[in-house]
Formats: structure tokens, sequence, C-alpha cells
């Protein structure tokens, strides 16, 4: 009888040790088979992967191979557990367990994993391929395949090379994705398992030394693979005809300016000979991410600052805009002036050489410099997976027009902040967590008569989330890595609260956003009076991008005709980093964030909350800091989310990111 129709091992219900409860067979495969289940103790869904003692049957008693595959099969599990990275699916237990069946009772060998319920990376690559259509390609390379380049890369980074890379091989959480299948993961720390004369991976994307002796495999094995997927995404699912098994691919008709760069780096990455392929992975990344950056039609560039090309309403309003911000920029500066002239008749209360630079800021000196404790780790994973990086803080001297008293002096501690605003696919899974403590009322989640998040249309034709039979979900797939909006800041408290960290401060969002960032990625460096009137003016225009570049067109996502510009917002992963690694600061929505010290928090219904970012909250304008209004706790806003921030000290989630920072 095949395997794939024998009845699974573990019935719904059995409970491994007393602390994983089987609630269905998933799939059965060559070697085990895989089950949805719960961890009772903390009520959370996961994977149990299982050797099938079919599989170990089939070996004919051969024991020198049995202990082989129970090596393999413990070594998946020790090389998961290495990694904590967003991209690559965790671990969280491995054991064995004593079961019954009809027989009397088996021992089963098993591994419990994080339960991913989406498809995998086929579902997002045409069986036809992207051909021409080169906009299609680039989201599909920024979304999906550059977070699994980060993935692999961080892998490499261990020492472990995965040799098995494929679109199967790569679950989606949302659009989210997350390496999987570590089978026959090798590293130069492991002894080598399989004999010369087995052939381990997928033969279409197994690079000619892997297939010759797996043992020989490095990153470049990895490398060539992927390589292979990038191909068959522009040329559409391989064949026997068109998978040239351990040979270089290359496009068959590059007719475009972007497909023929894209071309040269799939030779590269799939070359032959592995000595003159390309030797990494954060190789191919930077590539890939230079080759989009230079074909991002989508963008105009002013003064160095990279800009969503505006229709002729846009235009209009961009130019009102510009020319008010040039008004400001011009009374701010008189203001200054004239300040700084009487304060120099009265005897020079400020201080001689004071710059119109928007703070005087000296950063914190690593602990370890001064030799007390190590210097914090630059990135770590949050409780809920979420990837925080730690900004260093420091002491501020607030400027004029701040909303208090020029020249106060506060402080910053060091703290991690989220890399990205929480997404869509991060807040239903809160949601579905604490569903027992929330209700569902006319498009209203409550909880103990607060509102948390309302439900329905964002703009015309843009409904991400729903709640269906009692569980909250994200309608569309590609709109899981959007930050979420029309949540309260209750909500967004609540969320913070839940995984042990709070929302930003002003001053946090601005220690997080000072390294100079600029919507196109590139630093603004603060230095020489030369230098600081261009800069003043990009952070001038930067600004703007809240009037008319920070949201998506909905186009055919949505039934938008006559609606006269519905919009959503970017995915978070669009934006680049700045200094400290965080995306999107003062772009694509604003934020709930705290009051800083020294305002009042005084509101009717509870504590006040301000808007970090946007043309309606706190935000930077040249060398003035713009302090918006306090706002309710259950105001809802289409175009304000939030990101959460912990204690440098508390070393949210327990452990350090395994692959350190990410350039």
């Amino acid at each position: 009888m095949a395997a794939a129709t024998k009845k699974p091992l573990l019935s719904d219900g059995v409970i491994l040790n007393d602390k994983w409860e089987i609630l269905e067979h998933i799939a059965t495969g060559g070697r085990g088979e895989v089950y949805r289940a719960r961890q009772t103790n903390l009520d959370r869904e996961v994977v149990v992967k299982t050797i099938s003692p079919e599989f170990l049957a089939e070996l004919d008693g051969d024991e020198e191979e049995i202990e082989t595959e129970l090596q393999r099969f413990h070594r998946e599990a020790m090389a998961m557990a290495r990694i904590r990275h967003p991209y690559i699916v965790q671990i969280y237990d491995q054991d064995s367990a004593v079961v019954p069946t009809n027989e009397g009772e088996q021992s089963v060998q098993y591994v419990v994993m994080e339960y991913v319920p989406g498809p995998t990376l086929r579902s997002t690559m045409p069986q036809e391929g992207f051909g021409s259509r080169d906009r299609e390609a680039q989201e599909w390379v920024r979304n999906y395949f550059l977070p699994v380049l980060e993935g692999v890369e961080a892998i490499h980074n261990l020492g472990i090379v995965h040799r098995d890379i494929k679109p199967e091989n790569v679950l989606l959480e949302g659009v989210t994705p997350k390496i999987t299948d570590f089978g026959i993961a090798g590293g130069v720390q492991w002894q080598q398992l399989t004999r010369s004369h087995h052939v381990e991976g997928t033969i279409q994307y197994m690079a000619e030394e892997q297939f010759m002796d797996l043992g020989e495999t490095d990153v470049r094995g990895d490398i060539y693979a992927l390589g292979k997927i990038l191909y068959e995404a522009v040329c559409g699912k391989m064949d026997k005809q068109t998978a040239r098994p351990f040979k270089c691919v290359l496009l068959d008709n590059p007719d475009t300016p972007f497909l023929k760069r894209l071309d040269s780096l799939i030779r590269a990455a799939t070359a032959e000979d592995k000595e003159r392929r390309t030797s990494s992975v954060k190789e191919l990344r930077e590539s890939l991410e230079k080759l989009l950056e230079d074909f991002d039609t989508s963008k105009f560039h002013v003064m160095g600052v990279a800009l969503p090309r505006p229709n002729r309403s846009q235009k209009i309003i961009g130019i009102i805009a510009i020319v008010l911000v040039i008004a400001l920029i011009v009374i701010s500066n008189l203001v200054h002036h004239v300040i700084m002239v009487r304060e120099e008749q009265q005897g020079g209360a400020r201080v001689a050489g004071a710059t119109s630079e928007m703070t005087t800021r000296t950063r914190e000196v690593p602990e370890s410099v001064q030799g007390q404790t190590p210097r914090p780790h630059p990135a770590v994973i949050g409780k809920d997976g979420s990837a925080l990086r730690y900004v260093p803080g420091g002491e501020f001297s607030l400027p004029d027009l701040s909303g208090s008293t020029s020249g106060t002096s506060i402080r910053v501690a060091p703290f991690y902040m989220g890399e990205t605003e929480i997404t869509h696919a991060q807040y239903v899974s809160f949601l579905n967590k604490v569903s027992s403590r929330v209700s569902v009322e006319n498009g209203a989640v409550k909880s103990n008569g607060h509102t948390w998040l309302m439900l329905g249309p964002v703009f015309g034709g843009y409904e991400p989330l729903a709640y269906e039979n009692g569980r909250f979900l994200v309608k569309e797939p590609r709109y899981a890595s959007y930050p979420v909006v029309k949540v309260t800041p209750y909500g967004a408290s609540a969320y913070a609260r839940f995984y042990d960290g709070h929302l930003p401060t002003e001053f946090q969002w601005y220690a997080a956003a000072d390294v100079g960032e600029a919507t196109s990625g590139r630093l603004l460096k603060h230095g020489s009076k030369a230098s600081q009137q261009q800069t003043d003016l990009e952070q001038e225009v930067e600004g703007l991008v809240d009037v008319y570049g920070v949201l998506d067109t909905v186009g055919d996502h949505g039934s938008t005709r006559g609606l006269g510009g519905s919009r959503i917002p970017h995915s978070v992963f669009r934006y680049p980093r700045n200094e400290y690694g965080i995306r999107g600061l003062r772009a694509n929505v604003g934020e709930w964030g705290l009051p800083s010290p020294g305002r009042s928090t005084k509101q009717s219904g509870g504590p006040g909350y301000v808007i970090l970012g946007g043309l309606d909250g706190t935000w930077l304008l040249g060398p003035t800091l713009i302090r918006g209004p306090e706002r309710s706790p259950s105001d809802a806003s289409v175009s304000v989310g939030f990101r959460v921030v912990h204690k440098a000290d508390a070393r949210p989630g327990g452990e350090e990111q395994a692959n350190g920072p990410q350039k």
C-alpha cells in the first residue's frame, strides 16, 4: 500500500508528552508525517513533524541507514533551533513519545515548529512566468525574493548550508516568506551523513557539485538554487525542456533594459563553475536591490530624494504645499533670527555659535567602551516575531517652536524599536490569540468597552480585514504586510502590552528618526553650514511625501473607478532601512505614540496620545520639531498605524537575532 494512503500514525486528540495536542493530519511525505497541533500550556497552534515508522521499516533493518535517517531528523531540528529570523520557520521542541496504536504502543520521534498556514512561494510565481511584465517582476522580487535572500543569508552566517532551496520549501504567512525543511542541511561543524552514492536535493535546483558529492556543497550550492528560482519566476515553471539540470540558465529574450540586467545576475548566480558563481547571497541581494532602485519607474527625484510621480491634481497640491512650506521656512528662520538678535542684545543668553540644526545631540557612549556591560545587540526578535532594532538614545536640546521651552535639555534612554509598523498579519494573529477577551459589534472590535479596531473598508475597494466564523483574517494575502490602520490607541497599546512593549514617545520617535532618514533611503548627513541649507530643504520636500506620495493607488485591486484617488498604504518592507535598521519612519502611515514629558496628558476618557508623522501629527520641518495635538485613545484613523518599542535592557523575545545586524 502506498504511504500516502496509509492511516496517519497519530490520531486527532492524541497529546504528546502532556504538551502537544494533535488537531489534524496535514500531509504524509516520503520520510514522515505532518500534523497541525496545539501547545496546551500556551494555547498556540504549532506543527508537529514525525519520522514515519513505515519509512524506517522500508530500510529492511539496515541499522546504519536507520541511524543515518534518525540523525538527519535530529539535525534538521538542530539547524532550525540555531536560527531566530523573521523569514525562517522557528522550531520549538524536539523529543520522542510513546503513542497508542492498534498493535499496542509505539515510539515516535517528532519535532515541533511554528505553524505557517499559508501556501508556498510557488503560489506567487505565475505558471507562465512574468515574462516582459517588468513591474510585476520587480514587485515580486521586492516583496518575496529579497526576504528569502535575507533568510538564506542568516543561515549562511551561522555556517549552515540549506542544500534544498526551492519554492516549495518557502512557506507564506500572509505575504511574509518563511524558509523551512532543513532535512539535508549541512555545515562544517557537522559530520557528513550522506554516503557518496546518495543524491539528496531537488534536481532542477541542484548545482552539479551537489549532485556529484553532497558533502562538498557549500553556500554557492544554495546560490545556484536561488538563481534557478529567479529564472523560473521570469520564464515560467520549469519542465523537462526548460529545467536544464546543473547548467547555467539564461533568459530566452530579455527585451527590456531591466530584463537584460536581471539576466546577467541570473547567469552569474547559476554559473556551472562554482568558482565563477556569485560568491555570496549578500552580493546577490545587494545587486538586486541596486537593480530595483535603478528601475523604480514610479519615482522621480527632487534634490536627491525619490518621490512618487504625481498625477495632475497631486501636482497642484504639491505646488501649493511647497509654497506653504517655503513660507513656513522663511517665517521660521525670521523668528529664529529675531530671537537670536534679541538674546544677543540682552547679553548673550544663548550659546554663541548655535547652529540652525534641529537639535544639539550627544550620542550615547557604548557601555562596553566604558568597561561596564557588553554592548547591546543591534537586532533582536520580539515575542511577536518582529525584528527589533537598537537605538542608542542620547541628550537633546529642544529647538524653538517645538511645543516646549526652548533650550530644554532632555535625555532619551537607549531602547529597541520595531523595524516596521505592525502589519495586518501581526495584528490579526494578536486578535485571534486574545479572541476570548474581545467582541465585534457593528464592525468595531472591542474589549472591556473600549474600541480597539474598526473593521470595514479603509478606502474605496480596500478592505483588508474581516471577522468570519469567530476568527479574524486578512482577506487578501497581498495586504498581510501592509500596516494595520483604523486601529485606536487603545488597540495599539493593548498589542504592545501583550508582547511586553509600549508605544514610542515623541522623543523616542525623534531619536530613531534623527539619523537623517530620507524616503529614498539615502542618509542625510548633518554637518557643515554649506550643506545645512540643502539638508533642510530636502527635509521639507521629504515632508511633502505625506501630501501625495506615501499611498499607492488601488487601481485594479478594487472598484475604484470614479472615486477620485482611492488609495492604500505601502507594504512595510517597501522602505529601506535607516542607519539603525528601521524602515518607514516619517513615511507610509502616521503612527500612534505617547506624549513626551512636559506635555499635558489630560483627555476625556483616558490618557492622551499623539500621532507621530503625518500631516496632523508630530513631524519635522527644517530646524523645527512641530508637535501635534493630543488625541483621544478611542480615535481611529485610516492613515494611522503603530509600531512597538521595548526597553534596551529587556532583551525582547529573550534571544539575540542570530544573524546579527542586517545591512
